[in-house]
């Protein structure tokens, strides 16, 4: 068959030659387009668009996992009612609020906290803490706005997670 190809291209004219010549390289330059430059251009291109996506999720998973190792050492929703209780008063104490709190009830279930004139924001800092540290639940919440600006009457009950994990 190569000895067939050979008297072939010896029989052509050179200027036959040049043309084949010409047309094999062109079709050999195709060729390495479509299967080298191409299909590495087009994955170029999908990943410019993918990437920011997955740098956002990757984001997000960081986040969850730093939360997870956070509440892994947090302490946990079996902790007992007096446990809470105090880590509960120490808390508001901690985020200046002890002025404030007018009451502090503890039932099985429940913590009954009402909070007299306290700064909102103060309060607002102080609730996302003392529920991520205690993995409480916030059952029943009524907030009052007070005459001064920016000062709030609170009357916030928390519970104990369910223990169905919901």
């Amino acid at each position: 068959m190569i000895e067939k190809l050979l008297q072939s291209w010896r029989a052509m004219a050179p200027r036959e030659r040049r043309l084949v010549g010409a047309a094999g390289l062109v079709v050999m330059l195709a060729a390495g387009y479509l299967l080298l430059l191409e299909p590495a251009w087009r994955g170029r291109q999908q990943l410019e668009k993918e990437l920011p996506v997955l740098r956002g999720q990757l984001a997000q998973m960081s986040a969850l996992a730093t939360e997870v190792r956070r509440l892994a050492g947090a302490p946990k929703g079996a902790d007992s009612p007096q446990a809470l209780r105090t880590a509960l008063e120490t808390s508001v104490q901690a985020a200046g609020l002890g002025a404030g709190l007018a009451q502090l009830n503890a039932s099985a279930e429940l913590f009954d906290l009402r909070f007299a004139s306290v700064p909102h924001a103060a309060w607002l800092a102080w609730l996302d803490t003392a529920l991520r540290e205690t993995q409480l639940r916030v059952a029943d919440l009524s907030i009052s706005r007070e005459a001064v600006p920016g000062l709030v009457s609170v009357r916030l009950v928390l519970e104990f997670p369910r223990r169905d994990g919901r």
